[in-house]
């Protein structure tokens, strides 16, 4: 498994490897926010879901300085001759406005 942060904006602190990060997977957040990046994540084999991943997602999200991802897609494909499930996932890493 993999993740790979990209940045939109400047550099942010870091809020350590593990933080309280909030996931939006069905709506777009109710408060103010800005977005500070883009998160990437993959797996495959026996750790290619969602669940499997997301861990993945919310440690670079905390790396970036982030408090909350916002799902955006998430593409299930084979790959090799042998077909071994790939899943790869992306999200939006925001943080709160506190203004």
């Amino acid at each position: 498994m993999s993740a790979t942060f990209v940045p939109t904006r400047g550099a942010i602190p870091s809020k350590g490897r593990y933080c309280e990060i909030e996931v939006f997977s069905s709506a777009v957040p109710d408060g103010e926010y800005e977005e500070i990046g883009i998160v990437e994540g993959e797996g495959s084999a026996w750790k290619s879901d969602l669940e499997d991943v997301l861990p993945k997602l919310k440690e670079e999200a905390c790396l970036a300085g982030g408090d909350a991802l916002i799902m955006q897609s998430s593409d299930t494909f084979s790959e090799g001759r042998d077909g071994i499930r790939v899943q790869r996932v992306s999200a939006t890493v925001i943080r709160w406005k506190t203004e």
